[in-house]
């Protein structure tokens, strides 16, 4: 059996991608995706045994690279509030420049692909673990409220893709006052 090609399977994802950006997860076609991704359609079943299988192969491979464009190149030896402000203008600015990402999450959140399994929970952790470990750092240094990390990072990334969608529908980028005004707010929510 021929090793599968890593560079034909992420070929795969992205043109799948691209295709619920205009087609929705449920116009998602095996078939139609292979002419997208120009290749044939027992070559996309090689990689993905199913739709379900691809969805949620996407998923993962959406959320480690949105994760690891989120915390790139953010010393851990940064003030703590530095961090918090580089993290969140990075998701910010991730979200604005790739749309597509999260219309692909709100669709997958509620679709029936959608299944919390124990592998799928444990490489969210994985992948999100810096971040909430940012979080903790401020808990136990006391700057940081004391509640569950998960809870506050999904409240804050909640309102930073709301700002991104105004930001992409509106075709405004966010000033520096603007962010500084949206920072403030984050901030203001996050300290003890």
């Amino acid at each position: 059996m021929r090793a599968k090609d890593e560079n034909k399977e992420i070929l795969i994802l992205e043109s799948a991608l691209r295709m619920i950006a205009r087609v929705g997860l449920a116009g998602l076609k095996m078939s139609e995706l292979a002419k997208e991704a120009k290749l044939a359609t027992g070559t996309v079943y090689i990689y993905f045994s199913d739709k379900e299988a691809l969805i949620r192969k996407l998923y993962l491979y959406l959320l480690r690279k949105s994760s690891a464009d989120v915390t790139k190149d953010i010393p851990a030896s940064e003030p703590l509030k530095k961090r918090v402000n580089s993290i969140c203008r990075n998701f910010l600015m991730n979200n604005i420049l790739h749309p597509e990402y999260g219309a692909f999450f709100e669709q997958y959140f509620r679709s029936p692909f959608f299944h919390e399994t124990e592998s799928i929970l444990a490489e969210e952790n994985k992948v999100m673990q810096p971040i909430y470990d940012v979080i903790a750092e401020g808990q136990q240094q006391g700057i940081v409220k004391d509640a569950d990390p998960e809870l506050l990072v999904t409240l804050v990334c909640g309102m930073l893709e709301t700002v991104a969608k105004v930001a992409f529908y509106s075709q405004k980028s966010v000033s520096e006052q603007e962010w500084d005004t949206i920072f403030g707010v984050i901030w203001d929510g996050l300290r003890s």
